[in-house]
């Protein structure tokens, strides 16, 4: 009997032995998380900056006799001014003998994005005003007969013609390249007037140009 409650003891001191073996092994795990998001902020707006923005070069307006040197700038004219996005206040003669003046600016982009054109509109078609006797039959017959021209840059698409009716071209494929060094991009852009010479009206007539509107993006469209 006492034999064999040698062994009896001898395997219960096994099993406990390789229980506490196991339990001297045991491996604890735990798992650590990162989580967050990060926001990429929109910057100030690049083509409003009044220095290094989208903006017309002030000194660049001129305006002559179409397909001539001829300057008409001279006062009572003037090819306007041009200061940061707006051009205004051109003033220029047609008569029977010139009937056609053109007018161009520089547009210059300082920033470090290309200015793809997405569009050109005006807000109207042109107005006009005479005195005199025959006021309003000079003013119809020769606000029928003016047309005007606005094309941006070399692409002959980027253009718009303006006459009664307003003009708008949604389909404009220029762009205006991003400064390069210390160079800006440039693009000129092209107001070409005239009306019918065939019409002679017998009184002063003053043909006034809607806003013309050429809007950019960053953005390619």
């Amino acid at each position: 009997m006492e034999k064999n409650n040698g062994k009896i003891i001898a395997i219960v001191a096994l099993i406990v032995a390789v229980v506490a073996l196991s339990v001297g092994f045991a491996a604890f795990a735990d798992q650590l998380t990162i989580d967050g998001n990060a926001t990429v902020k929109q910057g100030a707006n690049a083509f409003d900056d009044s220095t290094n923005g989208l903006a017309y070069l002030s000194s660049s307006p001129a305006c002559v006799i179409t397909n001539t040197s001829t300057s008409v700038a001279t006062s009572p004219y003037s090819q306007g001014t041009a200061t940061g996005d707006s051009w205004t206040g051109i003033s220029v003669p047609l008569t029977h003998e010139n009937p056609s003046v053109t007018c161009t600016a520089t547009v210059e982009n300082r920033t470090a994005y290309t200015a793809y054109l997405r569009g050109i509109t005006s807000s109207s078609g042109v107005t006009c005003a005479s005195t005199g006797a025959d006021a309003a039959t000079n003013t119809a017959d020769v606000c029928e007969a003016i047309t005007v021209n606005v094309q941006i840059g070399s692409v002959l698409t980027d253009a718009i013609e303006i006459t009664e009716t307003a003009g708008t071209n949604n389909s404009t494929t220029g762009s205006i390249a991003a400064m390069n060094g210390s160079t800006p991009g440039t693009a000129t852009v092209t107001v070409v007037i005239a009306y019918d010479n065939s019409v002679v009206p017998d009184g002063d007539v003053v043909v006034t140009l809607p806003t013309i509107t050429h809007s950019y993006s960053s953005a390619q469209s």
